[in-house]
């Protein structure tokens, strides 16, 4: 039911994931298969519009949003409800496990609470994107993997790897819950002497290659290679503004490395302490992460804690080292959605043990009340956080130095700038420059291609190509842009022809494109 409730006030994607998986799930609700009619990153190379989609974002979620309007017409509510559906699980899926774990219903109410009550991820979980998707299927992946080491049965490994799969369909970095398999064999080595180590990998690969090989057959067909290019570009990022660079050809490891090892060290401990915040903030909701930390501590020996502290440490590795930049604009946050019920499955213990120490400083405590009493406590504070910060996203009024409007009058400005193309007869295939392409098209119902940020040429450059003649400049820009957002300079070629205002009260301001 709280599901539902949240899900109802949304009336719109709201920002740019969410939107693109609208996108594509209608362009497959028409028949138009994996297709998409923007531009929100040039990393791929492609060049044309419409192109094919999902060779970034993966494409699990366009296609749960393409089945649901195939059968309920195409809008944002049909594409919401399969998101709402799954968001059911990861609360089940924890008061499973810790009743599993701990033969206690005040535990596992108590873990399925905190999941259905996770703070910052409230407003996320019936929203169209991979945060519900891949919560429930890495969950299920770290499970069935766990079981499959603890029970010593390789089809519990050819299962995991199905959920390992549908996981790769839904974030790149799913690719690490394979590695979590033989480092929790070696950890468990001595008491399960006989684990047939390698007929479960081979397992454990058949699952996971069953369940991907139609999509990369289906990229060999589309661009000419399985995997698609653009991800390993984000590697050589010097700042995240990068990613939205139109020649992605200077993306290099050499220029990386020209960067400096200072440079590139400073970057990926900022990083580092970026994706610990995640956990802490995001995750665990302050208060809870010393009792999940305890709790994950006191329950280490259970391989089913094993898996996921694996996976947390190789999360934390590849996010802060590997994908620095991506990381703190949103990775970390949705790949962190595999670790919310396992967190919550850690806090009752974690929880009572630390009331059983202070209990032992103060001798008059009753220790099983005052346990009873702090997880109610525990329980009340993560639904107050949770419902507080859903309502300061969806009807709480903004501050004055805001950057982020409401939700449901996020985008407003876009049908005041539609109405002014419609006025000057631009059509609907004529693509438009803006920093928000798929939530553009969305409300607009026109192409669009990404603001590039590397170059007020590039922006010119990447016109010429994809026949752009109109710019949207508005508050998110380039730093390239921000003297002629301000006012503060012109550029020529860039005409402004009509200024409109977001919810916040900011210009928006429609240019053409004179050369």
């Amino acid at each position: 039911m709280f599901r539902l409730v949240t899900a109802l006030p949304l009336e719109r994607a709201g920002y740019m994931d969410a939107s693109y998986t609208q996108h594509v799930g209608g362009n497959l609700a028409r028949g138009r298969g994996f297709t998409q009619d923007i531009v929100w990153n040039y990393l791929d190379g492609q060049k044309t519009i419409p192109q094919p989609s999902n060779l970034y974002w993966l494409p699990l979620p366009s296609l749960l949003a393409g089945i649901s309007m195939t059968l309920f017409g195409i809008s944002y509510r049909a594409a919401q409800l399969p998101f709402l559906l799954l968001s059911i699980l990861p609360p089940l899926f924890a008061f499973y496990l810790a009743r599993r774990m701990y033969a206690r219903d005040d535990y596992a109410w108590m873990a399925g609470l905190l999941t259905a009550f996770s703070g910052f991820y409230t407003i996320y979980w019936v929203s169209p994107d991979n945060f519900t998707p891949f919560a429930v299927t890495a969950d299920f992946a770290l499970l069935f993997l766990a079981l499959g080491v603890a029970q010593r049965d390789w089809k519990k490994f050819f299962i995991a790897g199905i959920f390992v799969g549908l996981s790769q369909l839904s974030r790149a970095d799913a690719l690490l819950l394979v590695l979590v398999a033989p480092i929790l064999y070696f950890l468990n080595r001595q008491r399960v002497p006989s684990f047939p180590l390698l007929p479960s990998l081979l397992a454990l690969t058949s699952g996971f290659a069953l369940v991907l090989f139609p999509w990369l057959l289906r990229n060999y067909f589309t661009v000419g290679s399985l995997f698609a290019p653009g991800g390993t570009r984000t590697l050589f990022l010097l700042n995240y503004d990068e990613f939205f660079s139109y020649d992605v050809s200077r993306l290099t490891l050499e220029r990386y490395l020209d960067w400096g090892i200072g440079n590139i060290l400073a970057s990926k401990f900022d990083a580092l302490g970026f994706v610990l915040l995640v956990l802490v903030f995001g995750v665990w909701q302050i208060f809870l992460a010393p009792f999940a930390a305890l709790g994950f501590w006191k329950m280490r020996a259970r391989v089913e804690m094993q898996a996921a502290l694996m996976y947390l440490v190789l999360l934390v590795l590849a996010m802060a080292f590997v994908f620095t930049f991506p990381a703190t604009h949103g990775s970390m946050l949705h790949s962190a959605t595999a670790l919310v019920a396992f967190g919550a499955v850690a806090v009752p213990p974690g929880l009572d043990a630390a009331i059983t120490w202070f209990g032992k400083l103060r001798r008059r405590w009753n220790i099983a009340l005052a346990q009873r009493v702090f997880r109610i406590g525990a329980v009340a504070l993560a639904i107050f956080f949770s419902v507080y910060l859903y309502a300061q996203g969806v009807w709480l009024a903004p501050g004055v130095n805001a950057t982020t409007p409401l939700w449901n009058q996020r985008d407003i400005e876009y049908a005041a700038i539609d109405r002014e193309l419609d006025a000057r007869g631009v059509p609907n295939d004529s693509p438009i420059i803006t920093v928000d392409p798929p939530s553009f098209i969305n409300q607009t119902e026109r192409r669009s291609i990404y603001l590039p940020t590397e170059s007020v040429d590039a922006i010119f450059d990447a016109a010429r190509q994809f026949d752009a003649r109109y710019l949207v400049l508005q508050f998110d820009k380039p730093a390239t842009l921000r003297a002629l957002y301000e006012g503060r300079a012109t550029i020529q070629g860039l005409a402004p022809i009509a200024v409109t205002q977001d919810a916040l009260g900011r210009n928006v301001t429609l240019f053409e494109i004179t050369r």
